[in-house]
């Protein structure tokens, strides 16, 4: 079984791939990415957008398997693989990251909507100017908020990306806050800007060979886009699904999975 992904980043040839079962992070980058770009060492992978999480170098032999990931805090989103050479300032990917949740959220709920808004803003006068450490102390507190507060999975995990890069690179995130980062200085090279494949390229359904219609999909559904017969198949409305991936997450059959639309 193969999944599309589009693989982008600091890789000798970004693009969209197909992802065989059981591949390695680090033999997606060198086998279908043609390795890292300039023979630089690769230094972080985020897996999805923000509501995922980062992997760092030593992770990068995790088999590309979502109950294998999700050891290390991953968990299914857009379908993006975004890399991260050795010389790329972390505080400024995260940024990116955090700065993409306004084009993704739903807005149906006030403390994603906006906790992820003050996020993006502070995470950009760090990187810019620097903040004090108590700024610093509430940039992370809002994280945290938003990360237990939000209904659904791109709300509850935008903090995880964050929190990891502080915890793994905190030495970049510390030289922000005193105003001179070696990384951002010496950097001559654009931005890695995350995205892929389209959302309206995706679609969130539930095989109804598989599905038991036990409702704990549409119980757990925030947009109520899922409906059905108590012991018969449930069925998603792709225009009310906000791509949360909650319900597929979740489904103890495996009867929900993501399909990619030609065309």
């Amino acid at each position: 079984m193969e999944a599309l992904y589009y693989l982008s980043g600091d890789i000798a040839t970004p693009g969209t791939v197909s992802v065989p079962k059981g591949m390695t992070v680090r033999q997606i980058i060198d086998e279908l990415g043609g390795g890292m770009a300039n023979g630089k060492a690769c230094k972080a992978v985020q897996i999805g957008g923000c509501s995922s999480g980062i992997l760092t170098a030593e992770e990068l032999d995790t088999p590309f398997d979502f109950k294998a990931l999700a050891a290390y805090g991953i968990r299914r989103g857009d379908s993006t693989i975004t890399v991260y050479d050795e010389d790329r300032c972390m505080v400024q990917a995260v940024q990116l990251l955090l700065k993409r949740t306004q084009v993704e959220f739903c807005g149906r709920c006030v403390s994603c909507r906006e906790g992820t808004k003050r996020m993006t803003e502070m995470m950009q006068v760090l990187l810019e100017r620097g903040l004090s450490p108590k700024e610093f102390t509430l940039l992370t507190d809002i994280g945290e908020m938003v990360s237990v507060t939000a209904f659904c999975a791109l709300g509850k995990g935008s903090y995880k990306t964050l929190e990891k890069a502080i915890r793994c690179f905190g030495d970049e995130f510390q030289a922000h806050l005193d105003g001179h980062c070696a990384l951002c200085e010496k950097s001559e090279r654009l931005p890695v800007v995350p995205g892929g494949i389209p959302y309206d390229r995706k679609l969130i359904r539930i095989d109804p060979e598989k599905c038991r219609g036990c409702s704990k999909c549409a119980r757990m559904c925030h947009a109520e886009a899922i409906t059905g017969v108590i012991k018969s198949p449930f069925s998603i409305d792709p225009d009310k699904c906000a791509r949360c991936y909650i319900c597929l997450e979740g489904c103890p059959f495996g009867a929900i999975e993501e399909v990619d639309i030609n065309g």
